[in-house]
């Protein structure tokens, strides 16, 4: 049996799509590692752009690749592949290079290529589809599904990419997105919906629908947990809470993107809200939901952002009181409005391990305030002595039992104190 090693970089969807790529060439006869293993018999790379670094990572892979396996073919796609395929095609081995489309053909070329003994030259498509490209059913882990039911973005924020990468706003067919649901519902208990800009799901289907479909239709699954992956702030109206709240497999964990809680950076990132708009969302969710978790994205070092414009952003992020914090420097993108922007910050490290410090205050604190509180969690893995899973706002919880608990299975678990990067629970 042929063994394949995929290695994603990057984002929930980059995950989604390599796990359909890895499910299509399972049920091929191919045994399929998703992650980087000697001696395979050959290699596929799912690359992210959203940063240099992470460009960087993704060319990185391919020397990790030949340390591990001499002269195996290598296939190549992503957000990387698709903004600089040129840096990819030098390398010896590179069988396949394709951007952020067509992925669904990635598996179908290997099977073609151990059938003919890779007769064929090297596969390079670095067009962009204008319509939602369906792909094979994706299979993750029997405990947490990632289903991605919407690509591209029409935001153009000033300093980011993915637009120019992965092309205008399109949604997967709410049928399509059924027939998945129903596929995964004899194993998982829970499905993370996920996409580029998730929050615009449906705006461009015939009829119109939206993210509240999705849950309307989740009540038809009610031992299957749901979330969705990260939202904007303009999804966030009252009729939408209340649709959620209506629906009780829905787990009241909102990755709300903020990236500056500065109005003036704002501005400059295109954001197109200000603090005070943000700040409303997070009121409205709080009104409807006991102890949500709220998390967020928070760039520093923009090419506008002064001193004072950081404080205004960690101060800013002490009022929302965010139960998680993912901050990360700037990072200049060539092609992007941001990029003709003077830089005047400074500090930036020193900003990010500030903006660190405060998240570790604020996740500590979210936790501490659910002492007590009973909970749902998933069973997913053993170590330590412990059973680790997640609440349905997303506490990592450790918890140790004098019985065997099953994997991938609910308890009811009572939060005890802070710990680690969760907290220790005991079974109710």
């Amino acid at each position: 049996m042929k063994k394949i090693s995929i290695i994603t970089l990057g984002c929930k969807v980059n995950q989604y799509e390599s796990n359909a790529i890895g499910k299509e060439l399972e049920d091929n006869g191919f045994l399929v590692f998703h992650e980087l293993i000697e001696n395979a018999d050959a290699y596929i790379i799912n690359t992210c752009a959203v940063t240099n670094e992470a460009e960087k990572k993704s060319r990185g892979i391919i020397a990790k690749i030949k340390k591990v396996s001499i002269n195996k073919p290598i296939y190549v796609c992503g957000c990387s592949s698709q903004h600089n395929p040129d840096k990819f095609s030098s390398y010896e081995n590179i069988r396949l290079i394709y951007g952020t489309s067509a992925k669904q053909n990635i598996a179908k070329q290997i099977i073609n290529d151990f059938e003919t003994n890779f007769s064929m030259p090297l596969i390079t498509n670095s067009q962009i589809s204008q319509i939602y490209e369906e792909s094979y059913l994706s299979k993750g882990d029997r405990t947490r599904i990632v289903m991605k039911i919407q690509e591209g973005c029409n935001n153009f924020c000033s300093y980011c990419l993915i637009p120019y990468l992965r092309g205008r706003e399109r949604s997967r067919d709410f049928e399509s997105v059924k027939k998945e649901i129903a596929f995964h519902s004899k194993t998982a208990k829970e499905i993370v919906f996920t996409g580029i800009n998730l929050s615009h799901y449906g705006y461009d289907l015939n009829p119109k629908l939206s993210l509240a479909d999705i849950a309307k239709f989740m009540k038809n699954y009610p031992n299957i947990r749901f979330r969705f992956s990260s939202l904007e702030q303009d999804i966030i109206t009252k009729s939408f809470l209340d649709i959620l709240k209506d629906t009780p497999n829905f787990a009241p964990h909102f990755h709300l993107s903020l990236q500056s809680g500065c109005d003036r950076t704002l501005k400059s990132m295109n954001r197109k809200y200000l603090t005070n708009d943000y700040y409303e969302k997070l009121i409205l969710i709080r009104e409807c939901f006991k102890d949500p978790a709220i998390t967020t994205d928070i760039i520093v070092g923009f090419p506008t952002e002064t001193e004072e414009d950081f404080y205004d952003t960690y101060e800013f992020a002490k009022k929302c009181k965010f139960a998680k914090i993912h901050a990360f420097p700037y990072s200049l993108r060539s092609g992007t409005l941001a990029e003709k922007l003077k830089n005047v910050a400074t500090n930036v490290k020193e900003r990010a391990t500030k903006l660190g410090e405060l998240d570790k205050e604020l996740q500590k604190e979210y936790i501490e305030n659910q002492i007590g509180n009973i909970f749902t969690i998933i069973t997913e893995t053993e170590t330590d002595n412990s059973y680790v899973g997640h609440t349905e706002n997303f506490i990592k919880c450790y918890v140790k039992s004098d019985t065997k608990l099953e994997l991938n299975q609910t308890y009811k678990v009572k939060i005890e104190k802070f710990y680690k990067d969760g907290a220790i629970a005991s079974i109710v």
